[in-house]
């Protein structure tokens, strides 16, 4: 162990360091095992103060071997100009960090990186005074290093090899970490001050009422927040996307005279992070908390994209399904795994798919475990999100932004790639996927009617929904006009709500040539999932309402000189609003 001086560590602030470094020791585990627990309220990511408390650490531990050196008998520090520039260093850092999380209203976060400036002051002062006391023994003809003859030879060489290799490993490892962090910090700031948050954030009760956060509802043709019987278009975003993402679709909703909101799920966009682990039901009840505390009185009409297409057909069996009186389905799937390795014939699919239908509608949410298809590629890709989640503090995530090209409108490209950047973008990923890509699915299953359950199993198909209540879409506001499309010649729906399904012809082409596919064997497989994609559209239509329609998105248009591809809801979406308008609010039947 260091030989101590009087008046070094054992000094008032060499035991100030020593209770810093504990308490930043400890910070650092505590952080670690805080991150993971589950059945609680979420406000941040607690990775940001792990990171901080990592490099508090060895800030602290650097300041206790250069106070420890000082006037040392029997040890000598070196490279004290080193020492003081560093000190300097880290007390800027320190510094930047406070104020980019200050900026970025993260009280908390400021708070454990400003006492990074005790260890790193002792590092400066204490190595300037080590650097002045050298030049006195120099002078007065005093060895620079005396070895002390009580000691032992493995004592000394420890001495020597701890005195020179612990700055440089130390010096990497901090410099390197506060970096990131400063860099992340600034970032935020910056983030926060060129895209304050463009909504309202409505707070909302979780976990049976016990707890509260905020969603972000953000709307364009609602600004007075007014109520009537106009329908409001409620857009919910794909997996893993913020609601920038659908920013333009809404702004063309609204162009063609109608208000359209969009809601920032848990931790996504600028909503709080909410309880984890996420229950779906328990987030479409806070969806639907937050639209009517907006205030959002008037209809609605879901439209989801993706997964939200999911959401929005849980919010239908979850909470007030009778103010909405139209839905909108974006290139949505049940569960997008399922059917992929169904279409591959994978007998674990199968088996697992057994499991799903055999727990029963009647049984109680809290007693139907949790099914697995894949747990291999399920916990991989659980894993990659929670490392994604740990290291977006320190800013290794923002390369991942991607360009987003043609993304519309063009102006809103800054505000929508800083939503990915920041602390709780991945976090947000992770809570939603809960281990498990069919968390969601799992969850609309407990609604599926034995009607519907019976005609899917005729058909052979694999996945399974329930169908819309019998009584939505009963009674129509005025400007929403009945169609009078051909009805597929098989119906399960009792329902008459106005359903418009659309996806992305690209999804439907079997032409591997089209689809640049090369491989025999990739040409196979997408084969067969561009079949049981449109085959999944068509039982949709099928079961969802005897009022939907199927329209398929092909070639170029003008805002767009691209076929349609899967991210049309960003690179088109003024003619996907036309679209979606046009068929909600038409008394003829369009198609393409």
């Amino acid at each position: 162990m260091w030989y101590f001086r009087k008046h070094t560590v054992m000094s008032i602030p060499g035991l100030v360091v020593l209770a810093l470094t504990l308490a930043y020791a400890v910070a650092f585990f505590a952080y670690i095992g805080v991150s993971q627990k589950r059945g609680r309220l979420v406000k941040t990511n607690s990775f940001v103060y792990m990171w901080e408390a990592l490099v508090g650490t060895f800030l602290c531990l650097q300041a206790l071997f250069v106070i420890s050196a000082y006037r040392s008998s029997n040890r000598y520090l070196y490279w004290t100009p080193i020492w003081i520039v560093y000190g300097v260093i880290m007390s800027i850092m320190s510094i930047c960090v406070v104020g980019g999380y200050a900026g970025a209203q993260n009280a908390a976060a400021s708070v454990w990186a400003a006492f990074w400036l005790v260890p790193a002051v002792a590092i400066t002062v204490y190595a300037a005074k080590a650097r002045r006391g050298y030049a006195v023994d120099r002078v007065m003809g005093i060895p620079e290093y005396r070895p002390r003859l009580a000691d032992s030879r493995g004592m000394v060489l420890f001495y020597v090899a701890l005195d020179n290799g612990f700055p440089w490993v130390s010096w990497l490892v901090s410099v390197f970490f506060g970096l990131l962090l400063v860099i992340q910090a600034l970032a935020l700031a910056n983030d926060h001050r060129l895209y304050p948050v463009p909504g309202d954030l409505v707070p909302v009760q979780t976990n049976g009422g016990e707890d509260w956060y905020k969603l972000h509802v953000w709307c364009y043709g609602y600004e007075n927040k007014q109520g009537g019987s106009e329908p409001v278009f409620v857009l919910l975003t794909e997996f893993g996307m913020p609601s920038t993402t659908m920013i333009g679709l809404a702004q063309g909703i609204a162009d063609n005279g109608h208000p359209a909101c969009i809601v920032d799920r848990p931790g996504y966009g600028w909503s709080e992070p909410g309880y984890w682990e996420q229950d779906p039901r328990d987030v479409v009840k806070s969806i639907n908390q937050a639209l009517t505390k907006y205030p959002i009185s008037n209809p609605l009409i879901l439209v989801g994209w993706g997964e939200g297409g999911v959401w929005s057909q849980l919010y239908m069996q979850v909470a007030d399904y009778t103010r909405v009186v139209g839905m909108v389905l974006l290139d949505t799937f049940p569960n997008m795994e399922i059917l992929q390795t169904f279409a591959l014939n994978r007998t674990t699919t199968l088996q697992n798919l057994r499991q799903f239908r055999s727990l029963g509608t009647e049984q109680k949410s809290e007693s139907i475990p949790q099914v697995h298809f894949d747990k291999a590629l399920e916990s991989s890709v659980s894993r990659m999100f929670s490392s994604w989640r740990a290291v977006s503090p320190i800013a290794l995530h923002r390369a991942r932004n991607g360009n987003w090209p043609g993304f519309k409108p063009q102006d809103s490209l800054g505000q929508h790639r800083s939503r990915f950047r920041d602390n709780l973008h991945y976090q947000a990923k992770y809570f939603e996927y809960g281990g498990t890509g069919a968390r969601l699915y799992q969850a609309l299953l407990e609604y599926v009617t034995t009607s519907i359950d019976s005609l899917l199993v005729y058909h052979h198909w694999p996945l399974r929904w329930p169908a819309l209540p019998a009584d939505s879409g009963s009674e129509f506001t005025k400007s929403l006009s009945k169609r009078q499309a051909a009805m597929p010649s098989i119906q399960a729906a009792t329902t008459k709500l106005p359903v418009i399904l659309i996806a992305s012809a690209q999804q439907f082409n079997s032409d591997c040539g089209a689809q640049g596919i090369s491989s025999k064997e990739d040409c196979t497989k997408w084969q067969a999932f561009a079949w049981f994609y449109y085959r999944q559209q068509i039982e949709y239509q099928q079961t969802l309402s005897q009022n939907a329609v199927l329209l398929a998105c092909t070639g170029a248009v003008d805002e767009d000189d691209q076929p349609c591809d899967t991210d049309f809801v960003w690179r088109r979406p003024k003619w996907l609003a036309s679209a979606i308008v046009s068929q909600l609010f038409s008394s003829s039947n369009r198609t393409t």
